[in-house]
């Protein structure tokens, strides 16, 4: 009866807040909130989206002023598919300078709600687009964060020395970045103590875990880029060089074309997903750019003990080190990277080819499973790839072809199709060999790996009317050999629809309905066969922004899961309220959500807004209720403050988590703080 009341009233915020009359723009959230949610969707791995957040606050502070930029530049944007980049460019010059954001609705390809996602990220101001390009002074920044659970985990106070965390609670961050007046410099660091991480003390006497430093120079001659230290490098459609997050399938179901991003400082926190070292741009031609990279990097790992000969049985992605157990692991392996990629820019494709060459310290050797027998088991990979990207008339051609040592080959091919001034399509097939082998590699998949897979993807989008879009996407897949989740051969399939209506500039409602059909182990104790696992979720959602100062946001989610003739369900409901004050450089927002699921299978993921350059994608499950506030003040132009504070709070538990992490009680709660000085 509890919860019953709940949801009527959030229900009924649910009608009030869509009868509401919308006067102002929209905000930047509803973006970010689409990316990352779909990303955690698709990945139960913990990901890092801080660098994506990183770059989309860039672009809010710095927006692209559309009467200057280029077609790279718009191409960077990745919510804008190559085919609208090609027909803004051609307007553009044909019509010259562009007054007003609401004349993109002449172009083919752009639609209301395009525009409206565009928005936080474009200029249209010649004198003052660009912040940072017309300071003529040098900019410092410094991030200083902390955060903590309020509750105390297990193994906080475990008697067990091997798994007792040896350091504080508190999780520690800081950042510092230099920018030089004209932009051609760039340097900094970063620093991180994860919480139970010991600080200045035992295995870490040297203060935080883990460091990071980073140095660029841009110039416009022969050499075109300088990078020292930590970067990433993403390059074609990242069957071969895309070290870092790749946004995969999501509602921008017609977006999916990676453009290559070259060299590019690292700033966050993943442990992994980066190289170290140097690197060189040179630009030797017009049109031409060749690119040279060298890497040293330690990394996690488990080491096999019953080896006559030392070897890695699996590299560890976590980055924690808070007890002798995960101490242990720290360090084992020595990756060493030689790299280069070449790009040529023809007068109507684009080519490029990449070579990749990494070694190991020790022989990695996988567990002797059936699943593993493709898996790479040595220590020198190579890899070298060819990728394109052409325009033809109103199709836009995309593709990579790549090989490892092993003799494993991947191939993507797609084409971006404007098949009507309001329809786009989008068409992608994708085949990874089992022995295919790309420690950097992120490319479009059902997986987080490239490899073991051959799929064909089919996304459309299509605006029948004014302020009405229609999104969806098939996918059908199939896996070749076995996955740790399948003991056989396998084949799936994913479908995605999504009715959504923008009466104005800053109010969208949306219907979406979601299905995935994936093959698993049946629950058999003897001799494991494949099952397909079904789950349905259905979305209704509406964010529109009242006045100046309000924002709302309503959600109203269900999911429904099914395997071997088991069936679960759950929802989720939240109503999110948001206040920027007239007056005063303050503003908050507060979520209170209501979930109820019958367990882990049938989760809810759901974005949450949180502190600068932080995240959270909690999955919601069981029964219980959520609450978060967020507060921002800007003390000044140079000092900002960022608060949240947040508990979820189960019904019917009285422990939360398990093994080290186990907290006694129902509730959970933690709190962050951020402190962005600007110099």
């Amino acid at each position: 009866m509890f919860y019953l009341k709940k949801l009527s009233i959030c229900i009924g915020l649910f009608l009030i807040s869509y009868s509401a009359h919308s006067q102002s723009s929209t905000t930047n959230n509803d973006l970010i909130e689409k990316i990352i949610e779909n990303i955690a969707e698709q990945s139960d791995e913990k990901l890092d989206y801080s660098t994506l957040l990183d770059e989309l606050d860039l672009l809010i502070q710095n927006p692209i002023d559309l009467n200057k930029t280029s077609s790279n530049d718009l191409s960077q944007l990745f919510i804008l598919n190559q085919n609208q980049v090609t027909n803004f460019i051609k307007y553009r010059e044909s019509t010259g300078t562009i007054f007003s954001l609401y004349e993109l609705q002449l172009i083919p390809g752009f639609s209301e709600e395009i525009i409206r996602m565009i928005k936080p990220f474009v200029s249209l101001n010649h004198d003052t687009g660009n912040e940072l390009a017309n300071n003529p002074k040098a900019q410092h920044q410094l991030l200083l964060k902390t955060e903590k659970s309020l509750e105390e985990e297990k193994a906080y106070k475990s008697n067990n020395p091997q798994s007792k965390f040896l350091g504080s609670p508190w999780k520690l961050y800081s950042r510092y970045q230099y920018l030089s007046p004209k932009k051609k410099l760039t340097f900094g660091f970063t620093s991180e103590k994860d919480k139970g991480e010991p600080f200045f003390q035992g295995e870490n006497s040297a203060g935080f875990d883990y460091y990071s430093g980073f140095l660029q120079y841009q110039a416009k001659g022969i050499i075109k880029q300088i990078n020292i230290g930590d970067y990433q490098v993403k390059f074609g459609q990242g069957l071969n060089l895309w070290s870092g997050l790749s946004t995969g399938k999501s509602s921008l179901t017609t977006q999916n074309a990676n453009k290559s991003q070259g060299i590019k400082s690292y700033k966050s926190t993943n442990e992994n997903q980066f190289f170290r070292g140097a690197s060189i741009l040179l630009n030797p031609i017009k049109n031409a750019e060749i690119a040279f990279f060298a890497s040293y990097l330690n990394k996690d790992a488990s080491l096999n003990s019953d080896s006559i000969q030392t070897s890695v049985r699996s590299i560890v992605n976590t980055g924690f080190h808070r007890n002798i157990n995960e101490f242990d692991k720290k360090h084992k392996l020595e990756e060493t990277v030689l790299g280069s990629y070449l790009s040529l820019n023809l007068k109507k494709i684009e080519l490029g080819i990449s070579f990749l060459q990494s070694g190991y310290s020790l022989q990695i050797q996988p567990e002797n499973k059936a699943f593993n027998h493709y898996r790479f088991n040595r220590r020198k990979n190579q890899n070298i790839s060819i990728t394109y990207q052409t325009q033809f008339r109103t199709i836009h051609l995309f593709g990579e072809l790549a090989q490892s040592k092993s003799g494993g080959k991947a191939i993507l091919q797609g084409a971006n199709i404007q098949a009507h001034s309001r329809l786009n399509i989008e068409l992608i097939y994708r085949k990874y060999d089992p022995d295919y082998h790309a420690f950097f590699s992120n490319s479009f998949a059902e997986q987080s790996q490239t490899q073991n897979e051959e799929g064909f993807y089919f996304g459309a989008e299509f605006h029948p009317i004014s302020k009405w879009t229609i999104k969806a996407y098939y996918d059908q897949f199939k896996f070749p050999w076995l996955k740790y989740t399948a003991n056989a051969p396998s084949n799936g399939h994913e479908y995605f629809s999504q009715l959504e209506f923008t009466p104005n500039s800053s109010t969208s409602i949306y219907f979406r309905y979601k299905q995935e059909n994936k093959p698993v182990n049946d629950n058999s104790k003897i001799l494991k066969g494949i099952a397909i696992q079904k789950k349905n979720q259905y979305r209704l959602h509406l964010s529109a922004r009242l006045d100046d100062n309000w924002e709302i946001r309503n959600r109203i989610e269900i999911a429904q899961y099914k395997k071997d003739g088991v069936k679960e369900s759950g929802y989720l409901i939240y109503q999110d309220i948001r206040y920027q004050f007239s007056e005063k450089p303050v503003a908050m927002n507060l979520r209170f959500a209501i979930f109820d699921t019958d367990s882990f299978n049938s989760r809810i993921y759901a974005y949450e807004n949180d502190i600068l350059y932080a995240y959270s994608v909690p999955a919601y499950y069981l029964q219980g209720s959520r609450l978060y506030f967020n507060f921002n003040w800007k003390i000044n132009r140079n000092c900002k403050i960022y608060l949240k504070y947040a508990q979820t709070k189960y019904a019917n538990l009285t422990k939360i988590g398990s093994g080290n992490s186990e907290i006694t009680g129902n509730k959970k709660s933690e709190i962050k703080l951020l402190l962005k000085l600007r110099l």
